[in-house]
């Protein structure tokens, strides 16, 4: 029984590391402006929310956490 509990708090807690976590961002009108203006340059196969993944993402990577 105790076998059973603690392969499904391991589970579960793997399932809780892959749901996604909302993030809140609040930018200046012209940041936005040049976010939105990505559009009008080509880049209309990505959504806000990638591009700001992927930035954060090359952060992270570079600060090493």
């Amino acid at each position: 029984m105790a076998e059973k509990k603690r392969a499904t708090r391991i589970s579960s807690r793997v399932a809780a590391q892959e749901k996604p976590v909302a993030l809140t961002l609040k930018i200046d009108r012209t940041m936005y402006r040049r976010l939105v203006g990505l559009r009008a340059t080509g880049e209309k196969l990505r959504t806000h929310q990638d591009i700001l993944r992927q930035a954060l993402k090359e952060y992270l990577d570079r600060v090493g956490a």
